[in-house]
């Protein structure tokens, strides 16, 4: 039983984090989720604490039974970082260094894996200043899954649609097979 720490962004493909907790609960880990402020208006830390059992932290200053500050809390506690869907805003936040939300100074401070499943609009997506983050997050043992190629919120079809559920839990499996 691993503990994973589910970072959701605000991104349409938000929604689907429910059902991934859900898979990553069956496998026997312990899911514990960060939120970013845009990710609640797609899903509520309510359903996520309701699928998870666990609190959800949306905010620096709130979570209860915590010992010292929480974004410590969640980072030294989780074996691996996952976080999906994972935004450009997120990726270039973390490749900048930028904390400035629960998720951001998590992933800032923990040793744990780091693990994005990107999701966002194909432009977005193909921007080179993101390719460039992509590739200094890859050079600094951060992992990604995805995105693939699908339908988009915007209408369009191409590469930026979230990873399948069933291939992000199999790199979750892999990322904490390699660990032990």
């Amino acid at each position: 039983m691993s503990k994973i720490l589910l970072g959701i962004t605000g991104s349409i493909a938000a929604y689907k984090a429910c059902e991934l907790a859900g898979m990553l609960k069956k496998k026997g880990h312990v899911v514990k989720c960060a939120m970013t402020p845009d990710a609640s208006y797609f899903v509520t830390p309510l359903t996520m604490e309701t699928i998870t059992g666990e609190k959800v932290a949306d905010s620096l200053f709130r979570l209860p039974e915590t010992r010292g500050p929480v974004h410590v809390s969640l980072a030294d506690e989780a074996e691996l970082v996952l976080v999906a869907p994972a935004t450009a805003d997120i990726i270039c936040k973390t490749a900048a260094g930028i904390c400035d939300d629960v998720l951001t100074c998590a992933i800032c401070a923990t040793a744990a894996p780091v693990l994005f499943a990107p999701a966002m609009n194909n432009g977005m997506y193909s921007n080179p200043i993101l390719q460039d983050k992509i590739a200094y997050l890859k050079s600094k043992g951060h992992r990604f899954v995805g995105p693939v190629e699908g339908a988009l919120a915007c209408g369009r079809v191409g590469m930026g649609h979230l990873a399948p559920l069933e291939e992000i839990v199999a790199e979750v499996e892999r990322t904490i097979a390699s660990l032990r």
